[in-house]
């Protein structure tokens, strides 16, 4: 049976010949690197054309491994360049992890806002608002922090996974799929500005500041990047397109909060101002998807470390409450 019209019973999407790794993300690898490729028209080009210059190597280096996140020494093992190698460094359990928080934050989003705005505006019951998603929801959060810290297998039976699901549960976990994919395409694309861009200047003197400075450049440049492969607005899947490209950025940004309850940073910006910077650079109306996603992010992240934000009941948009909700977030850090 053809998975793409199932229907029924279990859809498996590994295959060992070619889905190499020890978790159920292994099997949007090949989608990943796929989509990265081809980020813009004219993207795949440029890329080969870096590797022959000699300033990205051919290879991402995707380590695979049951570990956690955090190694024993106190070490976060999240997307890198390796200078010395010219490479991006991708472990298999982040990859886990930002499927399992990207999961989480858009299920909730559909369930506790969208479902009931567009329930509202049509004056009955067109999406029903399921607790029981919403439980799934932060059960597979719950698993996806955990990694952080220590490595469970993921229970394929009973948890949201890319490998192995329900054909008649199959929306929301192929949905978040292709915002996980949009989001490592944004990771990738920062990643390869600084090996790109930035590789040269940096040395043992490099100051802070400048540091900082290639942080943000390297959000910038992948926002453009991922922004000049839209579809012309005459394209039939455009507006599909630039949204999950939107969310993708959002979430992919969003999952830097979940590591701890600060979002100071040394070498790199506050996790808040680089959100921030993104929607804005992304120039969004007040009422598009991309603030919704991520008030609910910032909304797991203060109930994870029990931060007591402030939340407003029925903001004016949720442009508004973000702003607010950085607002407090800004004080907390002074």
């Amino acid at each position: 049976m053809n998975w793409l019209t199932q229907k029924t019973g279990k859809i498996n999407h590994y295959r060992q010949n070619i889905h190499f790794g020890t978790q159920p993300i292994r099997v949007l690898n090949h989608m990943m690197t796929y989509m990265f490729q081809n980020t813009f028209p004219s993207f795949f080009e440029e890329l080969k054309e870096e590797i022959d210059n000699g300033k990205v190597n051919s290879r991402l280096n995707l380590i695979h491994g049951r570990s956690s996140i955090r190694t024993p020494e106190g070490n976060l093992q999240t997307p890198r360049v390796n200078l010395e190698t010219k490479t991006i460094e991708l472990h298999e359990t982040f990859l886990s992890f930002l499927w399992c928080s990207t999961y989480s934050v858009y299920i909730q989003y559909l369930e506790t806002i969208d479902f009931p705005r567009v329930n509202k505006l049509n004056g009955r019951i067109v999406y029903p608002v399921s607790q029981a998603n919403i439980d799934e929801a932060k059960e597979i959060f719950d698993y996806g922090r955990s990694l952080i810290v220590d490595f469970q297998d993921w229970d394929k039976d009973s948890l949201p996974n890319p490998e192995i699901y329900l054909a008649e549960k199959r929306n929301y976990v192929e949905q978040t799929s292709m915002y996980y994919t949009e989001a490592m395409k944004f990771i990738l694309s920062h990643e390869y500005t600084h090996l790109k861009t930035h590789a040269e200047q940096i040395n043992e003197h490099t100051p802070i500041s400048n540091y900082l400075a290639f942080e943000i450049e390297a959000d910038n440049q992948a926002i453009d990047m991922l922004v000049a492969g839209y579809f012309p607005p005459e394209h039939f899947a455009s507006e599909a397109q630039r949204l999950a490209i939107t969310v993708g950025i959002t979430l992919g940004i969003l999952s830097m909060f979940f590591f701890r309850a600060n979002t100071t940073g040394i070498k790199h910006p506050n996790a808040e101002d680089r959100l921030t910077n993104a929607l804005e650079r992304l120039n969004l109306p007040s009422d598009h998807e991309a603030w919704g996603i991520a008030c609910i992010g910032l909304k797991i992240w203060d109930e994870q470390f029990g931060l007591n934000l402030i939340w407003q009941d029925n903001p004016k948009s949720y442009m508004q409450l973000y702003y607010n909700i950085v607002e407090q977030i800004k004080e907390r850090n002074n």
